[in-house]
């Protein structure tokens, strides 16, 4: 029988959005995704569950975009990103809930009010350090972001960049996940809210590419930038003031 409650549909719904924002304005999905599961789930499960609803939409994007991959680049990130998930992982499973739910917040809010920070690498390979330093915050704390910014200055074309992220952070999502669970946590409970988000995503991604032209950027975003906000003062009270 189907077990759902509050959390199942919050979490389900949130995949959908965070799909609909990643096709409709090419950002925000992992931001989204963040501020639902910070809400509704134990501070020790966000990180691990938000690397699981993440795979359905960057695992579709690098079939789509398999041809399109700069492995020279990919390959070297993702050997940074073991490493990374080796040594965060398990650092990630016995820090104290209050320093979690901190840190995530202090990101989110970093995430969404510092302005885009244009900076491209002096060094001539520099991705196994990419992989490394973005792997690394993204499996204590969700969110690395350094990629983003550094691909962009790269010289790929659309299409490479998209096909060339989706390997990375693919492979980056796969690597969290097995970290997390030989490092003791437990997916089990959480499996019918992956695999419904999973799927929640697909149509998310779906319905955003018809509606790409339809909604206004700018309204999104003040929109969305006063939810995440508000979402990382309340995880940043809870970490500040939990007496667990």
């Amino acid at each position: 029988m189907l077990d759902v409650d509050t959390t199942f549909y919050i979490i389900v719904a949130g995949s959908f959005l965070a799909a609909f924002s990643n096709a409709a304005f090419a950002a925000g999905g992992a931001l989204i995704i963040l501020a639902v599961t910070s809400t509704v789930l134990p501070v020790a499960a966000i990180v691990p569950i938000h690397s699981t609803l993440l795979i359905g939409s960057t695992s579709t994007r690098l079939l789509f975009f398999w041809h399109e991959i700069d492995w020279k680049i990919a390959v070297p990130f993702l050997v940074g990103s073991v490493v990374a998930v080796a040594i965060g992982a398990r650092l990630y499973v016995e820090l104290p809930d209050t320093v979690i739910a901190t840190a995530i917040s202090i990101v989110m809010l970093i995430a969404i009010w510092l302005p885009e920070v244009k900076w491209r690498p002096k060094l001539r390979n520099p991705w196994v350090i990419v992989g490394f330093i973005h792997s690394l915050l993204s499996t204590l704390f969700a969110y690395g972001a350094l990629l983003h910014a550094i691909i962009l200055h790269t010289g790929l074309k659309k299409r490479q960049i998209v096909g060339t992220m989706a390997a990375c952070l693919t492979g980056m999502g796969l690597l969290k996940i097995i970290g997390y669970t030989i490092s003791g946590f437990d997916y089990v409970p959480y499996l019918q809210i992956i695999v419904f988000s999973i799927a929640a995503a697909f149509l998310g991604t779906w319905l955003g590419k018809m509606v790409v032209d339809r909604i206004s950027e700018a309204l999104f975003r003040n929109v969305f930038r006063l939810l995440v906000t508000v979402t990382a003062i309340r995880l940043m009270y809870v970490g500040l003031f939990s007496q667990s």
